[in-house]
């Protein structure tokens, strides 16, 4: 209910119970007069004067009327509208940053002027706040990129030079140190390149190709990418093609794969041996959806608040051997949201593991 609304029904109840005390008194006034002078209580004096009180009800009617309607007046001019005024600069500030225009206020009572300069007040130290918030994460930003530059190149060379050694005669032991070498090198290129992702898409330089894009065969390309993995470390890996034809999706075909490439990828790397994962498509009315389940050790409760975060990992991925760095989760939930898409997840119900859900806008 609006304030103007309540005032009014207030107004209205007054009147109403001005009214009623009106007659409450005329019947009073009937009943003394006639205990008082009963010998004079005919019927002429009591139409006189019924004829005498309604005259001055009629007055007094009028009187309390033309109050009651300039305090409308008076409340919804210099109360009522100056309120609203506020509440919709208060909306404009909240949408486009802007000030309450003061001249709007001149004639509000002065608490009213007070808070309008309050508020002014206030939107400019947000304003301000919000302002060096921007610059300090331009800079962190501007910091990360120029730093993961400076590592790509030379571990770009680190990792030429192992592959030239393993094609070199060593020995048994040596071929391991290449090999591990080459493995924590991947890593580091891997890190550099999430960095990377991390700096653009927090300077809103991420930019996105968007087109009619088809998930079902995209999410079967990347289910065939990872195979060997899979085959590697004894993990059933399915791909279930979707028995009706599905609509195309708005997405961005590189940044969508490294996406299910991201999920599918800790999926296989979550599921012990002789488990399985699988990947399936299915669409609705507005949106495309990749489910990708696996049977793999689940997220614990406590965790399932977090895994989108930031540098998060949980306490079982953190013992897992080669756990990640606790970003690309959340990359990948950015570019599904920056699509107008989604991505969760829900613990499975009828056995162990977890299901991940990209959702994707329709084209």
């Amino acid at each position: 209910m609006s304030l103007r609304t309540l005032i009014f029904l207030l107004i209205l109840g007054a009147l109403f119970l001005s009214i009623g005390s009106m007659f409450v008194a005329f019947a009073f006034v009937k009943q003394q007069l006639f205990i008082l002078f009963p010998d004079a209580y005919t019927g002429d004096a009591v139409a006189a004067l019924q004829l005498l009180l309604i005259q001055y009800s009629a007055i007094i009617l009028a009187f309390t009327t033309l109050i009651i309607g300039t305090s409308f007046f008076v409340l919804s001019r210099y109360i009522v509208k100056p309120l609203r005024d506020m509440v919709a600069a208060i909306a404009a500030f909240a949408e486009r940053s802007e000030r309450i225009v003061l001249d709007n206020f001149k004639n509000a009572p002065a608490e009213i002027k007070q808070l309008a300069l309050v508020f002014n007040d206030f939107t400019i130290k947000v304003d301000d706040a919000h302002a060096r918030d921007v610059e300090v994460s331009r800079m962190k930003s501007d910091f990360i990129s120029t730093a993961a530059h400076q590592f790509r190149t030379p571990l770009t060379g680190i990792r030429w030079a192992l592959e030239a050694l393993e094609k070199e005669k060593l020995t048994e032991s040596q071929m391991a140190l290449v090999t591990s070498a080459k493995d924590k090198s991947r890593q580091l290129v891997n890190i550099v390149g999430t960095l990377l992702d991390i700096s653009a898409i927090e300077s809103g330089k991420n930019k996105y190709a968007f087109a009619p894009t088809d998930l079902a065969e995209l999410a079967h390309e990347v289910a065939q990418d990872f195979a060997e993995l899979a085959a590697r470390t004894e993990v059933s890996l399915y791909y279930v093609p979707s028995e009706d034809p599905l609509p195309l999706a708005k997405a961005d075909r590189v940044r969508v794969k490294w996406v299910l490439n991201n999920v599918i990828e800790n999926a296989i790397r979550y599921t012990p041996k002789g488990g399985s994962v699988r990947i399936s498509v299915a669409g609705s009315q507005d949106r495309v959806y990749v489910h990708v389940r696996d049977t793999g050790i689940g997220i614990k409760p406590e965790d399932r608040g977090n895994i989108f975060e930031r540098f998060y990992r949980a306490d079982n991925a953190v013992a897992k051997e080669n756990a990640g760095n606790g970003l690309g989760l959340y990359i990948a939930r950015t570019i599904a949201t920056d699509h107008g898409g989604d991505l969760n997840f829900n613990p499975n119900t009828d056995g162990p593991g977890t299901t991940f859900s990209l959702s994707l806008p329709l084209a």
